[in-house]
């Protein structure tokens, strides 16, 4: 059955960051003296910039300087952001348009801030392809709590359990379940665990993959599942 909404992620699913992210974060911790290995950054993804760094915090100790790491992995990640850009994932723009020509009302959720939410979707404008944005300053609890995906979904006026939620990360889907709300999964970085395709109704490689299956009326059956992801190259 199609969702009477979307709620997206943006990090990693609307924008490729992750890598930016990623080796901006790697290199401010290697500048004050800390190793952050492929496997702890991989435990960041999908949550608060405050919760990610509470947890550096933990897995390094008292002597983490969590101020002075935010200022510099926040310098580098701009520097990478200038020098080479911060490009869509495919398949955004034409899954926007398939939602709008279907009526179906979008937000954006993300942990990200909603200042630099609104400032990177109005760059590559898709802004207006959203009734919504909400950002993780505005909520007390970051996901896996569903604070963020509530609060769109109110903005929407939308039952939670007729929202779809779009996710690259597991804690993105933990949150939709914690919600009541659908979701899917389209990873980035980190592969699908055998938990995320328990939680979510479909993974895909591509949001082109996700048009397909939602205008197929999001089938839950393999058979029809495989269907959708032929249909990608026929188009």
């Amino acid at each position: 059955m199609l969702p009477h909404a979307l709620i997206f992620d943006m990090d990693g699913l609307i924008l490729d960051t992750e890598n930016h992210y990623k080796r901006a974060w790697t290199k401010a911790a290697k500048e004050l003296g800390f190793d952050l290995s492929d496997e702890l950054y991989l435990r960041l993804i999908g949550i608060t910039v405050a919760d990610a760094e509470n947890v550096l915090a933990e897995e390094f100790g008292p002597t983490f300087p969590k101020d002075k790491f935010h200022v510099r992995a926040q310098e580098l990640y701009e520097e990478l952001h200038n020098k080479e850009g911060l490009p869509l994932k495919p398949g955004i723009k034409e899954l926007l348009a398939w939602a709008k020509e279907q009526n179906i009302p979008c937000a954006v959720g993300t942990s990200t801030v909603k200042e630099e939410a609104v400032r990177r979707l109005v760059h590559h404008e898709i802004v207006d392809y959203f009734e919504v944005v909400i950002g993780g300053d505005m909520v007390e609890r970051g996901k896996p709590n569903p604070d963020i995906f509530l609060l769109a979904q109110s903005g929407l006026g939308k039952a939670a359990e007729h929202c779809l939620i779009l996710e690259d990360a597991h804690s993105g889907l933990l949150a939709a379940r914690a919600g009541g709300m659908r979701s899917c999964l389209v990873p980035d970085l980190l592969p699908a665990s055998a938990e995320s395709r328990e939680l979510a109704e479909g993974v895909f490689d591509s949001l082109h993959e996700v048009r397909e299956w939602l205008k197929l009326g999001c089938p839950i059956s393999q058979e029809l599942h495989e269907n959708a992801n032929k249909n990608v190259g026929a188009n």
